[in-house]
């Protein structure tokens, strides 16, 4: 834990109502002097307003906010990043400039050398670049070209695909093997992650590695996307009428053919791999 942080709650989403109950008693015994209001929701801004708190202050988007000492605008869809949008929340207290996420992990032994990382998984199916994509791309690599397969446990059968598709390869499936930590600390040693619009994404900001996203359904103009210094984002050439189908992403594809991905160039990710290449 962050040696600024004196305790963290947790929010039970699968028992939502006990646990907001049990988040009220306990966040009203601490007497807050100031509550800063991530969430946009009714729920968390109601909670925020309930336990006592000399100041609250928030985004305007929640239905709530006109009861806040403060609320601030969420522009969203417009490029600007998520980061950015929650440090103007925080502006008064802490100014202007805009604090990015970082991670230090203590490294751990990395399953190779010389590697690039793929995390090929995703809560959301419409987030993932189609599993081919991932075996074509490896297919155009150099065959001495280490690659470590990331992800968790019941992602393991999109590495394990991956895998059995590119003999010869030196590939090490590390899919599900590892903690939050300890995968950090895969990604911070990698020469290059190539991910999809997911979490191993903003792991691999917070600890500053070069980054190639695959964005299919969603848009980077959303604000979430990478922010390593050396960053790309791979999608999708043509316009799309039904790009974005979402904000967050589907379970499938709402009109079946996926064109959002099944459309990405793998030259394109070639091209980003010899970038990355180039500037070592």
């Amino acid at each position: 834990m962050h040696p600024c942080l004196s305790r963290v709650w947790t929010y039970d989403k699968a028992n939502k109502r006990q646990s907001w109950m049990e988040l009220r008693t306990g966040l009203k015994v601490e007497q807050f002097d100031s509550v800063f209001v991530v969430q946009r929701f009714f729920g968390m801004g109601l909670l925020s307003l309930m336990i006592g708190a000399k100041q609250v202050f928030g985004f305007a988007k929640n239905p709530l906010s006109w009861f806040f000492t403060k609320s601030y605008p969420h522009p969203f869809g417009n490029g600007i990043h998520e980061v950015e949008r929650n440090t103007a929340l925080l502006s008064d207290w802490l100014g202007d400039k805009v604090y990015k996420p970082f991670l230090n992990p203590a490294k751990i032994t990395p399953p190779a050398t010389n590697y690039i990382c793929i995390s090929p998984g995703s809560v959301w199916e419409t987030k993932r670049l189609p599993i081919q994509k991932w075996i074509d791309f490896i297919h155009v690599l150099p065959r001495d070209q280490a690659i470590v397969l990331m992800g968790s446990p019941n992602e393991k059968s999109l590495s394990d695909e991956i895998e059995n598709a590119c003999p010869g390869w030196p590939i090490y499936n590390e899919t599900g093997k590892h903690a939050l930590v300890a995968s950090s600390s895969i990604f911070a040693q990698s020469k290059g992650n190539f991910v999809n619009d997911s979490g191993p994404m903003h792991l691999s900001s917070a600890v500053n590695v070069p980054t190639v996203a695959m964005y299919c359904s969603t848009l980077p103009d959303f604000g979430f996307g990478p922010l390593a210094d050396h960053s790309e984002i791979i999608e999708v050439s043509e316009k799309l009428d039904c790009r974005p189908c979402g904000d967050h992403g589907k379970k499938n594809c709402p009109l079946g053919h996926y064109a959002c991905g099944n459309h990405i160039s793998t030259q394109k990710m070639l091209l980003a791999y010899e970038a990355l290449e180039a500037s070592k």
